[in-house]
């Protein structure tokens, strides 16, 4: 009699317990959706951006300003991961992200990087040095990267960039696992230890490649926003779903957010601790812009997109890094 008895009272425990966890995860998911539908109306930031619709000249204007490095490093980091097969179904009419025709600028790839040298080149007058690494490759998956040209060596124009990438697509097999880790491990280097250098990691990726539940990469993100000589950006140039990454985007900032509050309560040491979380990850849809029928009008708001931030984060950067203001 007692068997029987004990067995009920388990599965009774069972059933409650699984009952919560499910009704928990509905509630997660509930939440996850209503925030994506709300994403636009959402912003999560750090350091206070003007949200007045400043024009092209009058960022440029600021940017030069406040614009103190020695010359700006722009490092292309471009997915060569396996679904680049298909997500040109709706942004490239079916065709492979990386179908190339004779020099021409064709592909989404070759346009972005087309696309931000020009405005990298006009608003920074200081030396721009370009340098170009793939990624999710046969040969580095999600475990390293590879240089676009020999060893890695720097270009001095964008256009040489997109030589580059023209040669080496053609013997490129695409692969992956595809991570972004290895290339920020080594971008945040950079960082590090050239402090009189602006460097700007553009990576160029065809779908979702990071997760706010990815614990290494939010230890990443936090790493990035102590350092101010720095700024990652995320391209999107296939089909996405790029409203997803958007979510993730915000969700990295407040988990770092989150941490920085945490580690404000401990003692700050080491050379990557600032005094301000610089707002220096941002994301951005380049299909959404391009697709724009005006081309003049394009152009200005790739250009807002990319560069926006980058005048309160120089003028934060001036203010409160030593090594910046001992120049």
């Amino acid at each position: 009699m007692l068997f029987p008895l004990v067995y009920f009272l388990v599965a009774f425990f069972i059933y409650i317990l699984l009952y919560e966890y499910y009704k928990t995860n509905t509630r997660n998911k509930t939440a996850e959706l209503d925030s994506l539908k709300n994403l636009e109306n959402t912003q999560f930031k750090f350091i206070p951006i003007s949200t007045n619709n400043r024009s092209i000249n009058q960022i440029k204007t600021e940017l030069l300003t406040n614009f103190y490095f020695n010359r700006i490093r722009i490092i292309f980091g471009i997915d060569f991961s396996a679904s680049n097969e298909w997500q040109g179904r709706k942004t490239f009419n079916g065709q492979l992200l990386h179908k190339t025709n004779s020099n021409k600028i064709y592909n989404p790839y070759q346009k972005a990087i087309s696309e931000l040298g020009l405005i990298f080149e006009d608003i920074f007058t200081s030396k721009v040095e370009y340098h170009c690494f793939g990624f999710g490759d046969e040969t580095t998956k999600d475990y390293s990267f590879f240089p676009i040209l020999g060893s890695g060596e720097e270009f001095n124009s964008y256009q040489r960039v997109l030589d580059a990438y023209l040669e080496k697509t053609k013997n490129v097999v695409l692969s992956g696992p595809t991570s972004f880790t290895p290339l920020i491990q080594q971008f945040i280097s950079y960082g590090i230890h050239c402090r009189k250098d602006f460097t700007i990691l553009v990576i160029l990726t065809d779908e979702l490649k990071i997760s706010h539940a990815d614990n290494s990469l939010v230890e990443l993100i936090y790493t990035l926003t102590n350092l101010p000589n720095i700024c990652l950006l995320v391209i999107g140039v296939g089909d996405g779903p790029w409203q997803r990454m958007s979510y993730e985007e915000h969700r990295l900032r407040e988990l770092v957010f989150k941490k920085r509050s945490q580690k404000n309560k401990e003692f700050r040491h080491g050379i990557i601790d600032s005094n301000i979380v610089y707002d220096n990850f941002h994301f951005v849809d380049f299909n959404s812009i391009i697709s724009k029928p005006d081309k003049n009008t394009n152009e200005n708001y790739l250009a807002r997109a990319i560069l926006t931030k980058l005048p309160t984060h120089l003028k934060q950067a001036f203010k409160n890094d030593a090594n910046i203001a001992n120049f």
